[in-house]
């Protein structure tokens, strides 16, 4: 299944993980990470987007505490906000209808990022670099800017004191033994372990490897330009065993929670935003899911009523919803 998923996307390399409801672990693999080495379930991929479900969990675990509100305004956490209206509530940024300036879209993002591969952006030059015309009144549209998660990561530092990595460390990575789980570059690993990224740099429909020419820090300027929107690398096994944790209630309060999966902006007719986990409805049963692309793609989905955790990992950007999907159906079949 993979493999067919990963030459109709014409990925590389695929990483899967399938976890069922007595935790048995199914790990599959496709392709390559490099023209000198086969994929492996033991390499990590950068989550993108999928990394705000770990923040989105987090911020609410604070809320939880009484460390924070969803309803403060974002200016109570983050002075000096340029263009960015102080009054946006918390919660406006968790579900991405603050309205802000997608930066990480836009080509001057993507050239400074070239420019400069292992720069290190620090979050206030990230705020202050990258800021653009609001694309709507807050409250008023959906669309994901990363802007939102790297000023709620601004926030959980001034809310606790201590920096994102050793919070998400804390609270998560290590109480859930996710140790092939890191926030980078602020957190590093052994690169060797990193799957390599290939990208279509000349537009031909070629893709490149563009990890095997990179330095110490590979693409660390990326990664650090989008931060607590998108910087978490993982492997499959892993992302797939915090969010069944997640889900299950194992990871954050369940009020928390229960914010975290109240249905907000619609997407579709049988799909709506949480805080940064996606409520659709598929073939009558609830399923939350998330993807993300930078470079790499990824996705997670989890069937609350089934048990069933699923996370997919490419090293080329791509659509893996559909492959989830169809490593879900061998389970529906079996429980017909």
């Amino acid at each position: 299944t993979i493999e067919q998923q990963r030459q109709q996307w014409k990925i590389p390399g695929v990483s899967a993980a399938v976890i069922l409801p007595d935790g048995t672990t199914w790990l599959g693999v496709s392709g390559k990470s490099s023209d000198s080495e086969a994929m492996d379930s033991t390499k990590l991929f950068g989550l993108a987007s999928v990394s705000k479900t770990y923040i989105a969990a987090l911020v609410l675990q604070l809320e939880a505490e009484g460390l924070l509100s969803v309803d403060d305004p974002i200016g109570k956490w983050v002075p000096d906000l340029g263009r960015i209206d102080r009054n946006i509530p918390i919660r406006l940024l968790l579900n991405h209808t603050s309205g802000l300036y997608r930066y990480q879209q836009k080509p001057e993002f993507l050239t400074v990022v070239s420019a400069q591969p292992e720069r290190l952006w620090k979050p206030r030059e990230i705020l202050q670099g990258f800021q653009g015309e609001p694309e709507c009144q807050p409250g008023q549209c959906f669309g994901e800017s990363a802007m939102d998660y790297v000023l709620l990561g601004i926030v959980v530092e001034k809310a606790t004191g201590s920096t994102v990595s050793s919070q998400l460390t804390n609270r998560f990575f290590k109480p859930l033994g996710l140790v092939h789980t890191f926030l980078y570059p602020e957190q590093l690993y052994p690169i060797e372990k990193m799957a390599h990224m290939w990208w279509d740099v000349s537009g031909t429909g070629e893709p490149v490897d563009v990890i095997e020419s990179a330095g110490e820090l590979p693409l660390a300027s990326l990664w650090s330009g989008l931060w607590t929107s998108g910087a978490i690398h993982a492997t499959a096994e892993d992302l797939a065993r915090f969010t069944k944790a997640l889900f299950e209630g194992r990871v954050i309060q369940p009020d928390a929670l229960k914010e975290m999966l109240t249905p907000g902006p619609e997407l579709s007719p049988n799909a709506h935003y949480g805080h940064s986990v996606i409520i659709e409805k598929v073939d009558g049963k609830i399923v939350y899911w998330h993807t993300g692309g930078a470079g790499y793609s990824s996705v997670y989905l989890y069937v609350p009523e089934d048990g069933i955790s699923i996370a997919v990992l490419g090293n080329m950007m791509g659509d893996l919803k559909p492959t989830a999907l169809a490593l879900y159906d061998p389970y529906v079949e079996h429980h017909k």
